[in-house]
Parts: structure tokens; C-alpha cells; sequence
């Protein structure tokens, strides 16, 4: 669905004549107030003037090409410094440099969701979890059900459950509770976490977390929306960065949601690490994000001042695309764009929509409660499990990519320098990756194959926006057939497995010949050196021999004097 090739406008529209002539004017009255750098006695005017005419054409010619690099970075390192108290001066009134969100729209967060999985090769972690943190203790203790340990061997050798409860953690200090959980000191954005352990197939178990966000902790990214920004000089490796108020508000925005989605993976990666936590990566996570006002569904399309509000929260590309499904009424699945919203993890899903329309869209939305955010979170978490742990299924295969290549590469530059343990390196990680891609590979293909666990799961269905859908309709164009999410899901994976099965096996056979090559290589100069030590110590033994046999007759005598007649003939 390329808005490219089916002609169709673009999200981020360019501005109309009316709002660029008005933001010339309030650019030029800025450059009014603030002068270009150089042109004043500001502190960094003259070191500017003194870098221009050093890089200027006649001492430019006597400095080295590595002088005038030094200083052309000096030079540009002074100007974000000029930019910055431009964009001070810059009117509060220019929508394409200040962020506007309505006064009686505001963001809850009430839930985050993050999957780990656990191949084969993380097995060990996660028995060393259960046994470890002892979340079934309650359950098995008041006998309503099986230990996890026991419950996970079941289901990996696979006459088990597909899916069962690992363990509910309430905040010693929350209102929650749950019959058979237990309590324990939480991070301070959390007031509850539920851990579901999924069985797919015989060798892959997913635990999806789901975090309850506390009500002072859910509110504070819409306190971050709402609050005044001031351009900021960012600082960090290279020259700082100058942002006006509307790009402060994206980044600290943004960071105020990540600091919620850091916490979260924070805490699974040190309570139950798998596969992502091992390979250093960050899990797969979805939030859920509930309007008061705005609603996406009808999708209108949105002027640019709250199309710019949404994406500081990190809500972007939804004017055009629409991810629906009807087991999760009224909302769309959105997924993180990192190059429209830099502070956010690219491993990142929102959920997100009205919370009016959302709950009057649920029938039985009372049964979860009274708490219409929990509810609406609830209702989703009995539905989205599956989904969650196929999209984490894809990340699997992307970071088995990345780490194919890393051994690729490195068996290319290191070719000749393998010792004993560069091997026994090179062939544990050959095979926990060929053990991980055939197992998994086998048992997501064996769970497509199967119904989902019932018809309350997710479908997803991606379909342009309403508002797209219609204009079609009006100039007679050809509709295009909304894509199925899952299909879509299952087919690009089985592409993905077998394209990296075949590479396997390839990698296989080269780093195999590129490992005995440098072993060979090893092995000779080991020889070579055994040599020189075999050499030296015949030598060190003759001497020996030769100063221990002292006398008129000794060996030494008697060499010497055979010596000494050859010299003399």
C-alpha cells in the first residue's frame, strides 16, 4: 500500500501558501532580532570570524588538510549556538515551530505488554526463572493447580497447556490482589504485573508480561503533552543540536513515554531474561494509549497542528493507514516510527483510540471492573496474546539475521587468527543458532497451521484510512483489498525461515572450512615452534654434557683437540 505508487497525497503534507508566507514572516523577525552568526558581538561571533578567515583563500592554502577539517568542526560546532537564541526569539503564534495540544484532550497509559521468548538454547533460564522467583508458591501451596516447572516440561514435551498463568505480582503498597499471587516491591510506574507463559509448539515458550500502570504514572506523559517547552540546546556526541519549542516537545515527550517502556523492560530483562535479553536487544513491547477526546476511527483526515500534537506522544502515519481488528473494537495498532520519532524504541507497538467510544463498543466491558482504562486494558490483554507473540516471533528472526552476519563477518577478518577457544566459541554459537531456527521454525509453522486458541483472538486487518476509502469510491477508483495482518504475519515468516535455514546451512559449511583453515594455520605454527624448542633444548643438552664431563680424557678435551687438528691441517 505505497502512497507513492497509488498517487494518493502524503502524510506529512507540505504546508500551503498561506502558513509558508507566515512563517517567513515570523522567521524574518527573528533574523530582526538575532543576526546571523558573525555579525554581532555576541561570545561566539568572533571566534566565528577568526575560523572564516583562517578557512578563507589565502591561509587556507598553508594549513593542512587535517587543520582545516579540525577547524571547519569548530566552526559548524558554533552555530547551533546561534540557531538556539533564534529560536528563542521565534512567536508563540507560528504553528510550524510550537506545539499545540487542545486543553481538554488528554493521554492515559494504563497497560504495557512486553514478550520474551525462550528457544531451545534459553531453556535453562527459564527453569533457573521459576525455580528462582517461586511465583506459583500461593497457587501450589493452596493446591489449585500444578507448579510452573511442572506445568513448562509438560508443555514443551508437548502434552501440556498452551498457555497458563506463570505468575501475578501485586505492589506492597497497591490496592491490588490477586487470589493466588504474590507481593513484592514493584518499580514506581507499576502497581501490578500478570506473566502469561505461551506454548507454541513443543520448543518455543513466550512469557507476555503485563504491566499495570499506577493512575499518577499513566497521567504523567499527557503532564509532559500539556506542559510549556522551551527550545533546547541538546548536547551529546558531535556538535549540540539546537530544537525549538516544538521539537523539545517531540524528544522530551516521547522520552517521558520511553521512560515507562524502559522500566518495564528493565524489569523482565532482570526477573526473566530469554532470548532478547541475552542477545542485548530490547523485547517487543505494545502500550496502550486512551484519548478523551480525538477519535481515529471515522478517519478524517486531521489538520497539521494535531496531526504534530499525536506525534509528540508518538502516533504518527494513521491519517493514512488504518490497523483495525474486531476483536479489539475501535482502536487501531500502530507501530512506532523511529525516524518520525527518534526518542521511541523501533521495537514498539501502540494501541490506542477514544475511551468513550472504545467502552461503549465493549458489552461486557463491565466485567472487568469499574475502572473504564483497567477494563479497556483487561479486555485487550485476553486478546492480544497471541498476536503480540507472533510480532515477537519476526523480531526473533531479525536479530537471528543480525547475529548470522556478525559471525560472517568476523570469520572474514579474523581468518587465520583461530585459536582453541575462538572454535569452541564459533561452534557454540553455530549451534544455538541451528538448534533455535530449526526448532522454531517447526513449531511456529505447526501453530499457523492450528485454529488460534479461540475467536476472541486478534485478526488484524490493514486498510487505508476511511477517508482515502471514500475519495476512491467518488473518482471511481479501483479499491484495493484490505491486506489480513495475520496471513500477511505467516507468510513473511515462513519466508524468513526458510530463506535463513538455507543460509544456515551455507554459513555452516564456510565458517566450518574458515574455522579448520584457521586451525590448520594454528596448528603449524605450534609445530614450527616446537621446533625451535626441540633445537634449543639439544642444544642447552649437549653443552650440559660437555661441561659435566670434566678431565684429560672428557669429551670436551677431547673435541677441542680434534678441533684444533682440523685448523691446523
Amino acid at each position: 500500500m505505497s502512497d507513492e505508487s497509488s498517487g494518493r497525497p502524503s502524510d506529512d503534507e507540505e504546508p500551503t501558501e498561506s502558513t509558508a508566507s507566515t512563517d517567513s514572516k515570523f522567521i524574518n523577525e527573528a533574523y530582526d532580532k538575532v543576526a546571523e552568526i558573525g555579525e554581532g558581538r555576541r561570545w561566539y561571533d568572533l571566534p566565528y570570524r577568526l575560523l572564516s578567515w583562517l578557512l578563507s583563500a589565502w591561509p587556507k592554502k598553508v594549513l593542512s588538510r587535517r587543520s582545516r577539517s579540525g577547524l571547519d568542526y569548530l566552526l559548524n560546532f558554533l552555530i547551533p549556538f546561534n540557531e538556539h537564541d533564534r529560536h528563542k526569539t521565534l512567536s508563540l503564534e507560528n504553528p510550524l515551530h510550537n506545539l499545540f495540544v487542545p486543553e481538554d484532550e488528554h493521554v492515559t497509559i494504563p497497560g504495557i505488554w512486553v514478550v520474551e521468548l525462550f528457544p531451545p538454547s534459553a531453556f535453562d533460564a527459564l527453569s533457573q526463572t521459576i525455580a528462582k522467583n517461586s511465583w506459583d508458591r500461593r497457587r501450589v501451596y493452596v493446591g489449585t493447580g500444578e507448579g510452573n516447572l511442572e506445568m513448562l516440561e509438560r508443555s514443551r514435551g508437548g502434552h501440556g497447556w498452551t498457555w497458563w498463568r506463570l505468575g501475578e505480582i501485586a505492589d506492597n503498597d497497591s490496592g491490588y490482589s490477586f487470589p493466588n499471587g504474590t507481593r513484592e516491591k514493584l518499580p514506581a510506574p507499576f502497581g501490578a504485573i500478570e506473566l502469561t507463559a505461551i506454548q507454541i509448539g513443543s520448543g518455543l515458550t513466550a512469557v507476555l508480561a503485563y504491566f499495570h500502570i499506577t493512575g499518577d504514572a499513566s497521567r504523567s506523559v499527557d503532564v509532559v503533552w500539556h506542559e510549556p517547552h522551551e527550545p533546547q540546546l541538546v548536547r551529546g556526541k558531535g556538535r549540540p543540536k539546537a530544537e525549538d519549542r516544538m521539537w523539545a516537545a517531540f524528544r522530551i515527550t516521547q522520552q517521558s513515554r520511553r521512560t515507562l517502556h524502559d522500566a518495564a523492560r528493565k524489569w523482565l530483562a532482570l526477573r526473566s531474561p530469554g532470548f532478547f535479553a541475552a542477545n542485548q536487544e530490547t523485547q517487543p513491547l505494545m502500550d496502550m494509549l486512551l484519548l478523551d477526546r480525538h477519535d481515529p476511527i471515522p478517519g478524517e483526515r486531521d489538520d497539521r497542528a494535531f496531526s504534530d500534537a499525536l506525534r509528540a506522544i508518538g502516533l504518527t502515519g494513521d491519517t493514512m493507514l488504518h490497523r483495525t481488528s474486531s476483536q479489539i473494537p475501535q482502536m487501531l495498532f500502530s507501530p512506532v516510527e523511529t525516524d518520525m520519532c527518534p526518542a521511541l524504541d523501533g521495537r514498539t507497538w501502540a494501541l490506542w483510540g477514544n475511551r468513550d467510544v472504545i467502552a461503549n463498543a465493549h458489552e461486557d466491558l463491565h466485567f472487568y471492573g469499574q475502572d473504564r482504562n483497567g477494563a479497556i486494558a483487561h479486555a485487550a490483554n485476553e486478546r492480544m496474546g497471541n498476536f503480540l507473540v507472533m510480532n515477537a516471533v519476526s523480531e526473533f528472526l531479525v536479530v537471528v539475521e543480525q547475529r548470522y552476519a556478525v559471525l560472517r563477518d568476523n570469520a572474514r577478518t579474523r581468518h587465520g587468527e583461530f585459536k582453541t577457544r575462538d572454535l569452541r566459541e564459533l561452534r557454540t554459537n553455530l549451534l544455538t543458532l541451528s538448534l533455535d531456527l530449526a526448532s522454531v521454525a517447526r513449531d511456529v509453522d505447526a501453530f499457523w497451521k492450528k485454529k488460534w486458541r479461540d475467536e476472541g483472538d486478534a485478526q488484524f486487518t490493514l486498510n487505508y484510512a476511511p477517508w482515502i476509502v471514500r475519495d476512491d469510491e467518488k473518482a471511481g477508483r479501483k479499491r484495493i483489498t484490505p491486506i489480513d495482518m495475520n496471513d500477511d504475519l505467516r507468510k513473511s515468516q515462513r519466508k524468513g525461515f526458510r530463506q535463513l535455514i538455507a543460509s544456515d546451512q551455507d554459513y555452516r559449511d564456510i565458517l566450518s572450512t574458515v574455522a579448520s583453515l584457521g586451525a590448520s594455520i594454528d596448528a603449524f605454527k605450534v609445530g614450527r615452534v616446537a621446533i625451535w624448542i626441540a633445537f634449543v633444548a639439544l642444544v642447552v643438552a649437549l653443552g650440559t654434557l660437555l661441561l659435566t664431563d670434566i678431565g684429560p680424557n672428557s669429551s670436551l678435551v677431547t673435541t677441542w683437540s680434534w678441533f684444533r687438528s682440523l685448523l691446523e691441517r
